[in-house]
């Protein structure tokens, strides 16, 4: 039997703590940010804005470009819309939990 959207979601929350590092691949950008698809995982990261670099402003034409792949840390989720809060600041990556953080 397959899992409910719900149970689904509780997974994807269980599985991704907040601080684990992941890779994915940017689908789409927003002038708020840009999404990524992370691998089995059902539901879109995304990476806002602000939590793109240290300092600075950031414009659109700065991010990624779609079908590249980046490295970023989980920073929580938006209950609303289902998706994984992401983020590739300098100062969040060196915070995230990864077995071979240096």
């Amino acid at each position: 039997m397959p899992m409910s959207k719900e149970n689904c979601w509780q997974d994807t929350k269980h599985k991704l703590p907040i601080g684990t590092r992941v890779c994915g691949q940017v689908t789409k950008h927003q002038p708020f940010g840009f999404f990524v698809v992370l691998p089995d995982v059902e539901f879109e990261g995304l990476i806002q804005i602000t939590d793109i670099k240290d300092e600075g402003h950031v414009m659109p034409s700065e991010f990624p470009e779609i079908g590249s792949t980046v490295e970023a840390v989980v920073l929580g989720f938006k209950e609303l819309g289902r998706q994984v809060w992401l983020g590739i600041k300098p100062s969040q990556m060196r915070c995230s939990n990864l077995p071979n953080n240096r």
